[in-house]
């Protein structure tokens, strides 16, 4: 990866891209090991073994030194450097121009940092996934509270705060994402896989094909 290839990556991304982590782990790492395991799991259940179900993180781009991230134990800023030094994707809004909300998007983000990652979420996800409840979420036996989020239900979330606020102010052109599908049970695959829907992110760059967007 040369430093020009980075620097014309970097320039194009724009605020509101999202980007996925496939999540790896040390030999040791028992606990992370297990997570990516039961996200994968879920994943493959719900979008088919042939989708793009092995990203196991979701973060939201909004400048190089602010990439939202709900990640275990609370909620932060990462930085772009973060990402480029793992496996990740980057998926980007088709009906809406994000970039023209980096403010909202800044100032939603900004609610929830510090927020507590709820891994008990992750629990209920795989017991919905066998009962097959996976649009509605109908399991909050592991759920730590209501206002912990995971990282791609905080994604997710912010999305749609700025979809509220905008018809607030009577700007109705922001869709809903993930038709029927409840904000508490967004996973990183239902970006990847938004043509199950209706196709509302498509993939513009990963670490294999590093490119000026």
């Amino acid at each position: 990866m040369t430093k020009e290839k980075t620097k014309l990556f970097i320039e194009g991304l724009e605020p509101g891209d999202v980007i996925l982590i496939e999540g790896s782990a040390k030999w040791y790492q028992i606990g992370t090991k297990l997570i990516h395991m039961m996200i994968r799991w879920y994943q493959r259940r719900l979008f088919g073994r042939k989708s793009n179900w092995k990203d196991t993180h979701a973060m939201l781009y909004l400048t190089p030194h602010f990439v939202f991230s709900m990640d275990f134990p609370v909620g932060k800023w990462e930085k772009i450097q973060y990402v480029l030094e793992r496996k990740f994707s980057v998926y980007r809004g088709r009906y809406v121009r994000y970039e023209k909300f980096r403010s909202e998007l800044y100032e939603i983000a900004y609610r929830i940092l510090y927020r507590p990652y709820d891994v008990g979420d992750l629990l209920d996800f795989l017991i919905s996934g066998i009962l097959g409840y996976t649009r509605i979420r109908k399991i909050r036996i592991f759920e730590f509270s209501r206002r912990h989020m995971t990282c791609s239900v905080a994604v997710r979330a912010i999305f749609e705060r700025l979809r509220k606020d905008e018809e607030l102010k009577g700007n109705y052109m922001i869709p809903r994402l993930f038709n029927k599908v409840d904000v508490e049970m967004t996973t990183p695959a239902h970006f990847a896989n938004s043509y199950v829907f209706d196709f509302e992110f498509t993939k513009i760059a990963d670490w294999r094909h590093l490119k000026k967007i």
